[in-house]
């Protein structure tokens, strides 16, 4: 029976490689603490799934893991006790499954200065990428708006994968490209705070993108870590992790595409004058010639304001972007409008005349502790009839909130998508379906285990209150869909994770 594959980075390697390559010159840049990596791995079937584990240390030694069995239309948590790794392991993992998987991976960091908690999630991959694309980078000086970030990259081809990794800010101007070898399953981790002989002396207050392209023939795939300053303390905020972009594409190496691109979930919640929630966009132009981009904002409610920013430029192979509380590269009084309404919500549709990807970013301030979460934008014409998003929670021991999921469907057809969403427990028991939901053409509908979204919370009751397990979103009439993930822990401390859900 043929085997299936896919393939995670390990947060913890993620965060240990991150502070172990500072040196005290930049200790003042955000500091999450440290970090601990749980991998939900998902069923797709009704059949039993036997599955191995198997992690690569930086130098390509393969080290055995666990061998859980799934069952149909179940889900497994591993954690870090479950793992079976060394303490302090710094690789990368593969799962391998007789019944195809889906899998979300969650980075919690504990320790730091502050609130000590902070968490980030992302989506493992089923095969790499010749060339992938980190849209969403920063090195910023320290303060309260100080940012820092690295990447991760994993080699998932059959040989050593010779790669090229170019730095663009986003006025267009190169930090110059390096080149490493990658042994075969290994990952290494790239930290925009250090410079080394992979790493170019990014100046500070940089914002910009990577391309990493591999030059021998093989596959990669990648994972980036942001860590934000606080308002309050430059040591301290927030933190995520998003999924690299495969721009692979025979269109984004000529550049001579036009490209739609779909973010279901935009805020700007500001009642009273308190920010709440706010996002941002960042595009990455793919193309070596100025990119022509436009960004429309579109309401939820029909009746709320919109705001399309038209005609700005991309340089060849850079970025630009739009945040709906600073502005971003658009001054920040363009977002004004949104205020007649404190509770903002809605999607963004980007259009641009060349090839591109986006991130999207969402940022929350809860009772005053800052938090983010980052998922890939969505082409229009990428959407599908079936997507799972594992990692689903509804914890709420004695009636305290720990652990809640929210999980946003997009329409990006031009019809009314007949939806389904099943809620599986992890040993594949159906605990909860809404069937035959009516979603509008481009619009997005909210399913939130502890305050409903667009149901009534009382809906999500059957749950129980120690609910873990995933959601299959079912287009019943064939209109693409698309799927974002958002986990929020109450405790301990405070924290929000969003990626991307997985298609069929």
């Amino acid at each position: 029976m043929k085997r299936r594959r896919i393939t995670f980075l390990l947060g913890l390697a993620l965060v240990l490689a991150l502070l172990a390559a500072l040196p005290v010159a930049a200790q003042s840049f955000p500091n999450p603490g440290s970090g601990s990596t749980t991998t939900e791995l998902v069923n797709k079937t009704s059949n039993s799934a036997q599955v191995n584990l198997f992690y690569y240390d930086q130098s390509g030694n393969m080290i055995s893991g666990p061998s859980p069995t799934i069952p149909g239309n179940g889900s497994v948590a591993i954690d870090p006790a479950s793992s079976q790794l060394p303490q302090g392991f710094n690789g990368a993992g593969v799962a391998s499954s007789n019944q195809p998987l889906a899998a979300v991976v969650e980075t919690s960091w504990t320790g730091g200065p502050g609130d000590g908690y902070q968490m980030g999630t992302y989506t493992g991959v089923s095969a790499g990428s010749s060339k992938i694309c980190f849209p969403s980078l920063w090195k910023y000086s320290v303060g309260a708006n100080g940012i820092i970030s690295s990447f991760t990259v994993q080699n998932t081809g059959t040989s050593a994968a010779s790669v090229e990794i170019e730095y663009i800010g986003r006025d267009g101007v190169s930090q110059g490209k390096r080149t490493d070898t990658i042994p075969v399953g290994a990952q290494h981790t790239y930290d925009l705070a250090t410079s080394s002989t992979t790493v170019p002396n990014i100046p500070s207050d940089w914002a910009g993108s990577a391309t990493v392209t591999v030059t021998n023939g093989g596959t990669v795939h990648g994972v980036a870590v942001v860590n934000w300053g606080s308002t309050t303390n430059a040591a301290v905020g927030r933190s995520a992790t998003y999924n690299a972009a495969d721009c692979s594409g025979t269109t984004a190496q000529s550049g001579s595409a036009t490209t739609v691109l779909i973010a279901p979930t935009v805020f700007r919640v500001k009642p009273s004058g308190n920010w709440t929630i706010w996002s941002a966009i960042n595009v990455q132009n793919l193309s070596n010639t100025t990119a022509n981009v436009t960004i429309e904002l579109i309401p939820r409610d029909p009746n709320d304001p919109s705001v399309t920013i038209s005609n700005k430029q991309i340089p060849p192979n850079s970025t630009f972007g739009i945040n709906t509380r600073n502005g971003g590269n658009v001054p920040a009084s363009t977002f004004d409008v949104l205020d007649s309404q404190e509770l903002w919500a809605g999607s963004a549709k980007i259009t641009v005349d060349q090839a591109a990807v986006a991130t999207v970013i969402t940022q929350w301030n809860r009772g005053g502790l800052i938090e983010g979460g980052v998922y890939a934008a969505i082409p229009s014409n990428g959407g599908g009839n079936k997507f799972f998003a594992p990692n689903v929670k509804r914890i709420v021991p004695g009636g305290t909130w720990q652990k809640y999921t929210a999980i946003i469907v997009q329409n990006l057809g031009a019809s009314n998508a007949d939806v389904t969403v099943t809620f599986y427990d992890r040993n594949g028991n159906k605990k909860l379906e809404f069937a035959n939901d009516i979603i509008p053409a481009g619009a997005s509908f909210g399913y939130n285990t502890r305050n409903g979204g667009n149901k009534p919370a009382g809906d999500f009751n059957v749950l129980g209150d120690a609910f873990e397990g995933h959601v299959v979103v079912t287009s019943n009439n064939g209109q693409p869909i698309s799927v974002v993930i958002n986990n929020i822990t109450r405790s301990p401390g405070s924290g929000s994770g969003t990626t991307n859900g997985v298609p069929e």
